[in-house]
């Protein structure tokens, strides 16, 4: 990302190939979801960085032909934002994604924050 926040701690994409749901980079596919999550609510907010803090939780759910048919993965992250006011946040919590039906004409994909903490630094 380009003129983007700092990212850090995410493992490569290829070392998680059952994220290729989210495309070919997943990692920019949720820091482009978490900002605009984030500036939905703040409109003034600004992403300064986005450290993963451990590894994902892949739940992939199977069907009987061996398919990845859903998939939930869990992120815990550490987001250092500017809220619109100019002052500085910490922010811990869970950025989750859930997909259905994956590879069908149905497949829909959710994702969700859960906020755990936010420290002003």
């Amino acid at each position: 990302m380009t003129g983007g926040p700092e990212l850090y701690g995410f493992p490569p994409p290829g070392r998680l190939p059952d994220l290729r749901w989210l495309g070919p980079d997943y990692v920019s596919v949720l820091v482009h979801d978490l900002t605009r999550g984030l500036r939905a609510q703040d409109p003034g907010t600004r992403v300064m960085g986005v450290r993963c803090e451990g590894e994902p939780d892949l739940r992939p759910t199977v069907d009987p032909g061996g398919v990845i048919r859903a998939h939930d993965a869990v992120f815990p992250l550490q987001v250092f934002v500017q809220d619109g006011a100019g002052r500085p946040w910490r922010l811990r919590g869970r950025w989750s994604y859930s997909g259905r039906d994956l590879g069908t004409p149905a497949a829909s994909i959710r994702h969700y924050w859960r906020l755990e903490s936010a420290e002003g630094v």
